[in-house]
């Protein structure tokens, strides 16, 4: 009878989960000039500060956005690093977006995106894991992510929930060919720094 009206111990006090950032916050600080000088992107509610570029990055980025505004037709638009709201906890700055001609005022909208693509040379993993899952969950049909130091392009295809069921890496870089953006095809052998 004594043990049944004996109080409970005290629990110990939880630890608060981590501080999710909204857009709406990151919009907030980014004009009262909180990343003044900084390249900043929201990924999962997490502010990333992004590295300065390297010859490494410019020079793909540089040649892959060249061919892209020659190859893409006048009914879609290329969007270079530009913002892509794809939920209330992110933002990426895909180096390069495809999507509708129309967009452009709303073109931050991931709905609309038929092709993400990332240039990486530092951020491969990032842009291979975090990344991937943000686009994925977004919807955005096809991925592309060009690795630098390997010279080849991981295709992701087929978005299902947070993740794309179809994840290609391709070497053959003399005619690569896009599902999401009809007649889409580049040869991306002559876009890297020589070494």
């Amino acid at each position: 009878m004594e043990a049944m009206n004996r109080a409970s111990p005290p629990r110990p006090p939880q630890k608060p989960g981590p501080f999710r950032m909204t857009r709406e916050l990151f919009h907030q600080l980014g004009e009262r000039g909180a990343f003044e000088g900084l390249k900043v992107e929201l990924l999962e509610g997490e502010i990333i500060v992004m590295a300065p570029m390297d010859a490494g990055h410019a020079f793909p980025l540089q040649e892959l956005g060249h061919l892209l505004h020659r190859a893409v037709p006048d009914t879609l638009r290329v969007r270079t690093q530009l913002p892509l709201a794809t939920d209330d906890e992110n933002e990426p700055e895909p180096d390069f977006a495809i999507v509708p001609a129309g967009t452009q005022q709303h073109g931050d909208d991931a709905t609309t995106a038929l092709l993400a693509i990332e240039v990486a040379n530092t951020s491969l993993r990032d842009d291979l894991q975090r990344k991937a899952r943000i686009y994925a969950r977004a919807g955005i049909p096809e991925y592309w992510v060009l690795d630098v130091k390997k010279r080849e392009l991981v295709v992701h295809r087929s978005p299902n929930g947070g993740r794309y069921r179809s994840v290609k890496h391709v070497g053959d870089l003399s005619a690569v060919k896009s599902s999401a953006v009809p007649g889409l095809v580049l040869d991306l052998r002559n876009i890297f720094v020589k070494r």
